[in-house]
């Protein structure tokens, strides 16, 4: 009897650790899945660019640049009405948000995106 306690008192212990972490586990996908889309539009970026920067003409302005990047990232991902602009946008993920910000590119570098504070 004192051992069926012990294992029930264990699992409880067990139990109360696993639980909140599996109820965050939701949430904190949804903020990675919005940092993977940031990322896949920096890949955009960088790729616009350096197709850009290679091409004949050279690197001719971030206009250029802007007009060449696909900001459908996936079929769950969303943008707030009139985002993106070239200055940033909402990138929305069922029902989670976040706001994002772009750096322009240049000759030097390709625009870059992060999330505001």
């Amino acid at each position: 009897m004192l051992e069926i306690i012990a294992v029930l008192i264990l699992l409880s212990v067990l139990a109360a650790i696993a639980v909140p972490k599996y109820i965050n586990m939701e949430t904190n996908a949804r903020k990675r899945i919005l940092d993977a889309g940031m990322k896949e539009l920096n890949a955009r970026e960088h790729l616009a660019w350096s197709d850009q920067k290679i091409s004949p003409s050279g690197y001719v302005s971030d206009a250029k640049v802007y007009g060449v990047v696909s900001y459908k990232i996936g079929i769950d991902y969303t943008w707030n009405t009139g985002d993106p602009t070239p200055l940033g946008g909402t990138l929305i993920f069922d029902d989670e948000s976040v706001s994002l910000s772009r750096s322009p590119s240049n000759g030097g570098q390709p625009a870059h995106w992060t999330k505001n504070p």
